[in-house]
């Protein structure tokens, strides 16, 4: 049995059909929820790339390897799903982002292709590496005004822009030309095939974007005095994310759409690729021996509570896809809605492999929840957390019954209810029918 996990960097699931949205940017994706289990709300244990995909890789939370910004990275000893799996003859291929930072480009993994190496060859055009301060000894943060402008929510059309630069399209080559090798009864491998789309910068060709350009497209409505719900984290977030004239450019619809339509149009883009892969296999005669996993790392607020990007923990952030399909062998159209994490991959492939897997690991193997459709324990606690770039103090989440408590150190806490407010608005600490949450 082969493993191909795919990924997607930034793709929140509230922007995707398997998660309800009806804009029609994801068909390949809705196929494959069809033919498998949804996990309605999985969480990332970090939102940021690097931490995020540490902390799934080696099934650890990211404080245990302090990883804990997109310049960190984590110590070559720690066992990671390459190593478990390799130890028991499978090939694990990395293609494409991975976000591994450091000297060891491969934490156990047999082969790496279209690295971020290749990244500089793609983005450079677009000037997003120049609004980075290389020199910064944290590794470099996006603070340039090159990038952080107005210009991050409308850029215009890119189309002097050549697709062969696209760092997803190499991805994608290298993908199809890896798996175009494997054929029924080769030695089994775990390929992990991993986007970039559609993390910012945002750009796609005229003709996807323009694909969306008359579809009602849910843009958010950006409450007036909206800062006053905004807690430390959200202000030392804000400030660090983009200069106050981007403020001001999310407020225009103009600008609003051009955002919503590049995002859904690089999600298409992406989309398009994974179906590609999907039918690759099957004219390879491998899709009844490949068991199928898609994920992003986390998402983005795209302009929701007047916000962008990731790093916070709104749901809009945290909260990342998580589709698994293996029809013959796991349920098909099921949705399991109790709250899973990340840093539960690590244990269900090793189970899924029958792999050996380290004994003090803090998540759970969800292979049971796919074979039969039962849902996980209800009750467990789901951990983020993020101590990274911009904020000021160490910082905390969990999500269990329906309820989301924020601790901020020494600086505050918050505790919303899931349910009756999803867009997380009413803080309820301090209310005494809640002092037991």
């Amino acid at each position: 049995m082969n493993v191909l996990f795919l990924m997607s960097d930034s793709l929140t699931p509230h922007l995707t059909g398997p998660y309800g949205d009806g804009a029609g940017s994801t068909p390949n994706l809705d196929e494959l929820a069809r033919r498998g289990v949804v996990f309605e709300n999985a969480y990332c244990n970090s939102p940021l790339c690097v931490p995020s995909r540490a902390s799934m890789v080696t099934g650890r939370y990211s404080s245990d390897l302090n990883c804990y910004d997109n310049a960190s990275d984590f110590a070559s000893e720690w066992p990671t799903i390459g190593h478990s799996l390799g130890s028991i003859g499978y090939e694990t291929y990395i293609i494409g982002k991975m976000h591994f930072v450091g000297h060891d480009q491969y934490h156990g993994f047999d082969g790496r292709l279209a690295l971020e190496t290749d990244y500089t060859k793609a983005y450079d055009p677009l000037g997003y590496l120049l609004a980075y301060d290389w020199e910064r000894p944290s590794g470099g943060n996006p603070a340039g005004p090159e990038w952080m402008g107005p210009s991050y929510v409308n850029s215009g059309d890119w189309d002097h822009y050549p697709r062969h630069y696209d760092w997803d399209e190499k991805i994608h080559r290298e993908a199809i030309s890896y798996l175009s090798e494997k054929e029924p009864g080769c030695d089994p491998f775990f390929a992990c095939v991993s986007y970039h789309q559609p993390h910012n910068p945002f750009w796609i060709p005229r003709e996807i974007r323009e694909i969306f350009q008359d579809r009602d497209l849910p843009l958010p409505e950006i409450p007036p005095g909206v800062e006053t719900c905004h807690g430390p984290m959200d202000v030392w977030l804000n400030d660090f994310h983009y200069q106050p004239e981007v403020r001001e450019a999310m407020m225009e619809e103009e600008n609003l759409r051009w955002l919503y339509e590049t995002y859904y149009g690089m999600t298409y883009d992406m989309d398009r690729r994974v179906g590609e892969v999907l039918d690759l296999l099957g004219k390879r005669g491998l899709a009844d021996d490949t068991a199928i996993v898609f994920a992003s790392d986390h998402g983005d607020m795209l302009a929701h509570r007047g916000m962008l990007q990731k790093r916070y923990f709104y749901e809009r952030s945290v909260r990342s896809c998580l589709i698994f399909s293996y029809p013959g062998r796991w349920q098909q159209d099921v949705r399991i809605s109790a709250p899973v994490s990340l840093i539960d991959l690590f244990p269900t492939f090793a189970d899924l492999a029958g792999a050996p897997l380290p004994g003090d690991l803090p998540g759970m193997s969800l292979l049971e929840t796919v074979e039969t459709g039962s849902e996980p324990p209800p009750n467990r606690p789901i951990l983020c957390e993020y101590h990274g770039e911009g904020v000021h103090a160490p910082c905390f989440m969990s999500v269990m019954d329906g309820f989301k408590y924020v601790y901020v150190h020494g600086h505050e806490e918050r505790l919303y209810d899931l349910v009756e407010d999803p867009d997380e608005y009413v803080n309820l600490v301090g209310e005494k029918q809640h002092e037991s949450k």
